[in-house]
């Protein structure tokens, strides 16, 4: 009898080519003002090793507090953020590969999340498809200089469903 193999907590698990060299794509997501443009609406400082820093999404009227962990230019960036419970935060990290042509693949992981199955998975669900549109619309920003609303458009005010 093959004894069973443990389950692993669900995480995050995605990635993207962008056609621009790594330096271009990791400081599109370390520098606020050019993040704000596609992603949050807000953040308290530029990320850095050690930083504190609150991001707010104005039009939904929510906020996450960050705390940046690694801060590798050009290479990795991983923080936690009390995205679904301030008592378990979960880890995010960045990772820019260089790849021909002066192009980067972003991957993107988040793991650690908290309490029962149904809001880990939740969680996963949620978190893989706002994830996806941050690829989506910083692939937009740099490769085309066009502003994708996708996380505007995710959730339109006085939307009946």
């Amino acid at each position: 009898m093959v004894a069973p193999q443990p389950i692993q907590p669900p995480s995050v698990d995605l990635g993207m080519l962008i056609r621009r060299p790594p330096h271009d794509v990791f400081e599109a997501l370390a520098d606020p003002s050019i993040t704000s443009k596609f992603w949050y609406t807000k953040s308290s400082g530029r990320m850095a090793e050690g930083a504190e820093l609150t991001w707010e999404w104005e039009m939904y009227g929510v906020a996450r507090t960050i705390r940046v962990q690694k801060f590798d230019p050009d290479s990795s960036i991983q923080f936690t953020w009390d995205n679904y419970n301030p008592d378990e935060p979960t880890t995010v990290e960045f990772s820019f590969t260089p790849y021909e042509n002066d192009a980067t693949y972003l991957h993107i992981t988040e793991s650690g999340y908290g309490g029962d199955l149904q809001n880990q998975i939740d969680g996963v669900r949620d978190s893989t498809a706002g994830f996806a549109y941050l690829i989506a619309a910083l692939k937009a920003a740099l490769e085309h200089d066009v502003t994708l609303r996708l996380v505007l458009d995710e959730n339109p005010p006085n939307l009946r469903r």
